[in-house]
């Protein structure tokens, strides 16, 4: 007989004892214990699965989901038209989203945003010199550089490009331009009116 035959052999008896123990109460401990039959583990799992540890803190959604600021910067179209250029920046946790759009304005559009076409009319000089904020209004406060170095068009542009990015972040508080701590009616040297609180319409005559 070979050893295959006799390990199907072994197993049919252990079963059959398991069997009639189950049907009839019948104690076979005593007989196998002095058989000194192996104990058999069927279709046991020789990998071991590692337990997953639940973490003590669960991370909040707050520390997850980081909010999205909108920038103005310039392009131009396909049939080369003047176009504001909408473009989006992460919210840093604990800036303050209108301050920290603001700055990223002043900077100007980054590398990528530059090799798509946009660009900006606000001179690099311009200092963001503090903004200051109530219930019922925000000032943003900037260094004269801003009023400074191009025409009409380019001083428009500009204006449009802090107007369009200040109300976007601005959750609907009315919003005035100062110049070196001074609320200002006209802007560049042309004299360019402006009338506030910043709106779209800010720079019709």
């Amino acid at each position: 007989m070979s050893n295959f035959s006799k390990i199907v052999i072994l197993i049919v008896v252990v079963l059959s004892f398991f069997f009639i123990k189950e049907k009839t109460g019948f104690n076979f401990d005593g007989i196998l214990s002095s058989l000194k039959i192996p104990k058999l583990e069927i279709f046991q799992n020789k990998e071991q699965k590692e337990i997953v540890k639940v973490p003590e803190e669960i991370i909040k959604p707050d520390d997850i989901i980081q909010e999205t600021v909108y920038i103005y910067f310039l392009a131009l179209d396909s049939n080369s038209n003047g176009i504001y250029k909408k473009v989006k920046r992460t919210l840093p946790k604990g800036e303050d989203k209108l301050s920290f759009a603001i700055n990223e304005l002043l900077k100007g559009p980054n590398i990528v945003e530059k090799t798509a076409g946009a660009y900006t009319e606000i001179p690099a000089e311009t200092k963001l010199l503090g903004i200051s904020e109530d219930k019922n209004k925000i000032i943003i406060d900037f260094s004269s550089d801003f009023q400074y170095g191009g025409g009409t068009d380019s001083i428009y542009s500009r204006m449009m490009q802090l107007i369009k990015t200040s109300i976007e972040n601005a959750d609907k508080k009315k919003i005035y331009l100062y110049l070196n701590g001074k609320q200002i009616k006209f802007i560049g040297g042309e004299g360019i009116m402006i009338s506030q609180p910043l709106s779209e319409k800010s720079l019709e005559i």
